[in-house]
């Protein structure tokens, strides 16, 4: 149905059911119908409602009961289109307090100017139109009559907040001319004629209550700020506006409400990281509290046993993040320097089981513990150290391992103690039943059995994949680990020195005497020096001697053993032994040479020594105990012509021997 002509018509679909086509077409040959459109391509045909005999007419009202509003707002509702430009407009819209509009408000606001637009363009259209046939304008009031009639309509294609009025609905028209786009945003989104928070004083005094470390609750801090309020002549604030007010300043008082280090890991910027592509390009190292109870027990002075059950011990780790492998651990009570150590020297040798060689890290992460003492032994262990900023967990890959590990295998003990102590209590195990079966709980020697199956089926599961990605580790990153590094910072010592004999040093190792040397010469240079010897228990076949001040080391080869019969000889005994001959025939034309050089030094010492008196007595008139001068001048004259005449002598070469003599 629609309106044409001014006419209510409606057409023969939408009267199916009360009159039949064929007599709708002879009562409109009769004349009895109006019909005002014919049908065609495109059109159907139109006939007035109000023509229609009564019975059908009142047929027609009673199916469609609003049928004319309909066709009134018909038109209208054909004419909207969507304005994209009005869309991005309001997508792009910044409020004041740098808000943007909610995307309901958008959509809202864009098909309001389409559709006050599509009003525009039929008025124009409908006066351009009666100017060509030189008829007046039409009556704008009863437009904008019919334009707010047919909102509701739109509403249900074209969601819209436009003023139903009438006159309303003209004035916001001449708005939207006027402004364009911005008119239709409400002016409460920036409305702050009801705010009682407005200078910066009032703000900074709410928020440093807000900011205060006790975290104090809204109907507090609303009090405290009253009674400033009160002083200043400020209006009165409730809680609900320090509600709004402490989610308006939370990222100001985040960091005094709940701590730097809370502030630095959930508000600051996180960077993302990759995991390396080879091994042995970065260690990550920490130490963990492992979750694993055990039972102790403890006598006193008095000779009473205590036995504790709550016991735990460090599992410190050094992991390769390239496949979260561990490359080395160790355990302890609680993590101190030499836990570290440990823990390092077990990378060591077990990359020696991986890769044939020791093998150091390009990058070690460390956090902060004990930095000033373990500096040097990172630096040894790698190339670059890069200590964490403290209490960044983030930043270490370790920490999630340490999750691994505990939900992964720690949880599947009966003797284990939980998560750490900020979980939530639900996921916590039942402390009843950890206490009916402590009694059953392991002793410290049990939880470290635990511990290395732990770490035994950990390298198991992942050692393939390590040593496939072992392929991608360039030469310029694959850093070994020297045996004299190795056994200066991880080497066993005796606890004794010793001092350079015959044979070398003799140190005790594991109870027996052991015989040590070296080719270096300079290493004889020493003998006065008290040696101090390190040591790999597993491998005794080199040993590092450092000096008491640790200035000088040496390594040293254990003493190659030479049979003393000759039907004993080995393969090998006479290459050992021309080696020790030779050295020792090295030593001891390096011994005349510094001898020899010695005693030249010295006799130019002499001459010159004797030259400088010559000129000396020649020069001061000193008598001798006889009070000559002259006669001791002249004598020690004589003697230097003498010696000079001697230096310069011709020797005439001996005549040959006859043949036969």
């Amino acid at each position: 149905m629609e309106m044409y002509n001014n006419a209510l018509c409606v057409s023969p679909q939408e009267l199916t059911g009360i009159i039949s086509l064929e007599a709708l077409k002879k009562m409109s040959q009769r004349g009895t119908v109006q019909q005002v459109r014919r049908a065609c391509y495109g059109s159907c045909a139109l006939y007035v409602v109000e023509s229609l005999p009564v019975q059908y007419r009142a047929e027609v009202y009673r199916r469609y009961p609003d049928i004319k509003e309909q066709a009134e707002s018909k038109p209208f509702v054909e004419s909207v289109e969507p304005d994209g430009k009005a869309m991005q407009f309001f997508a792009d819209y910044v409020l004041s307090d740098g808000r943007h509009l909610t995307t309901e408000k958008q959509r809202e606001y864009a098909n309001n100017c389409s559709v006050l637009a599509a009003f525009g363009q039929m008025l124009d259209r409908a006066n351009s139109h009666r100017m060509r046939q030189s008829k007046g304008r039409i009556n704008a009031g009863e437009f904008w009559a019919k334009a707010a009639a047919a909102l509701p309509r739109l509403c249900d294609r074209w969601p819209n907040s436009l003023p139903q009025s009438p006159r309303r609905l003209r004035m916001k028209y001449a708005e939207y001319q006027a402004q364009g786009y911005e008119c239709m945003i409400s002016r409460k989104f920036q409305n702050k004629n009801a705010a009682k928070v407005l200078d910066a004083e009032q703000t900074a005094s709410l928020q440093v209550l807000l900011a205060h470390h006790n975290n104090l609750p809204d109907t507090e801090v609303a009090r405290r700020y009253n009674q400033v309020a009160k002083v200043k002549g400020w209006p009165q604030i409730t809680a609900s506006a320090v509600a709004v007010w402490r989610e308006k300043c939370d990222l100001v008082t985040a960091a005094a409400r709940r701590g730097a280090t809370n502030f630095r890991n959930e508000r600051t910027m996180q960077v993302k990281r990759s995991r390396p592509t080879a091994p042995f390009l970065m260690w990550s190292l920490d130490g963990w509290t492992c979750e694993l109870l055990f039972q102790q027990t403890t006598v006193n002075k008095q000779g009473q046993r205590t036995t504790t059950y709550h016991n735990r011990l460090t599992l410190e780790v050094v992991l390769d993040p390239c496949c979260d492998y561990p490359i080395g651990y160790a355990i302890g009570s609680h993590e101190t320097p030499a836990l570290i150590t440990e823990a390092l020297r077990n990378a060591a040798r077990h990359s020696r089981e991986l890769v044939g060689v020791m093998m150091r890290a390009y990058q070690i992460q460390c956090d902060r513990y004990a930095i000033k003492t373990m500096t040097d032994l990172y630096q040894v262990m790698s190339k670059h150290v890069t200590p964490a900023r403290a209490h960044n967990a983030k930043t270490k890959p370790i920490e999630p391992y340490f999750n691994y590990l505990n939900t992964t295998y720690c949880q599947k003990f009966d003797n284990w103690s939980g998560f750490g102590v900020t979980t939530n209590p639900k996921k916590q195990p039942n402390s009843e039943a950890l206490n009916a079966l402590r009694h059953s709980f392991p002793d410290e020697q049990g939880v470290r059995e635990q511990i290395h199956k732990i770490m035994a089926y950990e390298r198991a599961s992942k050692r393939a994949q390590f040593m496939q990605m072992l392929a991608n580790l360039s030469d310029e990153h694959r850093l070994p680990l020297s045996k004299e590094n190795y056994l200066l910072y991880f080497g066993a010592t005796t606890g004794m020195t010793n001092a350079i004999e015959g044979c070398g040093l003799r140190p005790t190792l594991l109870g027996i005497k052991r015989d040590y040397d070296t080719f270096d010469l300079t290493f004889r240079e020493h003998a006065s020096e008290k040696w101090q010897v390190r040591f790999d228990p597993d491998d005794l076949t080199e040993v590092l001697a450092v000096n008491e001040d640790g200035s000088r080391r040496y390594m040293l080869r254990e003493k190659y053993v030479q049979p003393m019969a000759l039907a004993e000889r080995r393969e090998g005994d006479a290459e050992q032994l021309e080696a020790v001959r030779a050295f020792n025939k090295q030593l001891e034309t390096h011994v005349t040479e510094q001898l020899g050089a010695a005693y030249k030094t010295v006799d130019r010492m002499i001459q010159d020594t004797d030259r400088q008196e010559a000129l000396l007595l020649g020069r001061l008139l000193l008598t001798d105990s006889h009070g000559q001068h002259k006669l001791p001048a002249a004598q020690q004259r004589l003697s230097q012509q003498a010696i000079t005449d001697v230096e310069y002598e011709t020797v005439e070469p001996t005549p040959a021997m006859p043949a036969g003599w």
